[in-house]
């Protein structure tokens, strides 16, 4: 389900040095960094990540490196030793309109087989899910409801 493609995401072991990669190396000049953004989990829990985040053009680019909680799914994709950098293409977040459409997207997954790492809340009512499509096209796949409040929250981030 590659509809409403709005983001593209890197997992890191430093998103410091990974913001300068982008800035000096790949020309995105301007990109905001949030240390300890929590967000919850269905179950309860909770995932905390650093997280950079920037905009070229429409499409937002997010950059995380694991902190703690339900974070294995981002620290999978880096190496073992944690001192060693590392910056890898993580997944592709698609967003939905009304949050109907996502309970049914979530439930198609499920439905299907297909594994459901995260499944989460944040701001006044938005939602998130990672779906594993590794097998399929060798990344993740996200999917959101935007809330109203997250929706102001990303006007207010830097454009390229």
């Amino acid at each position: 389900m590659y509809k409403n493609i709005m983001q593209l995401a890197w997992v890191t072991t430093d998103v410091h040095r990974a913001v300068k990669v982008f800035q000096e190396e790949q020309g995105v000049a301007s990109i905001e960094v949030f240390e300890g953004f929590t967000l919850s989990t269905v179950g309860g829990g909770e995932v905390v990540i650093d997280v950079a985040l920037a905009y070229v053009g429409d499409m937002q680019f997010e950059i995380i490196q694991p902190v703690s909680g339900e974070v294995d799914l981002y620290r999978r994709h880096l190496p073992v030793d944690r001192s060693e950098f590392a910056l890898r293409f993580h997944h592709m977040c698609s967003s939905f309109d009304t949050l109907d459409e996502y309970e049914r997207a979530l439930a198609d997954y499920r439905a299907r087989g297909v594994t459901v790492e995260v499944d989460g809340g944040f701001g006044e009512g938005g939602r998130f899910f990672y779906a594993d499509t590794r097998n399929q096209v060798d990344h993740y796949q996200e999917y959101v409801y935007l809330d109203e409040a997250t929706k102001q929250f990303l006007n207010t981030l830097p454009r390229n």
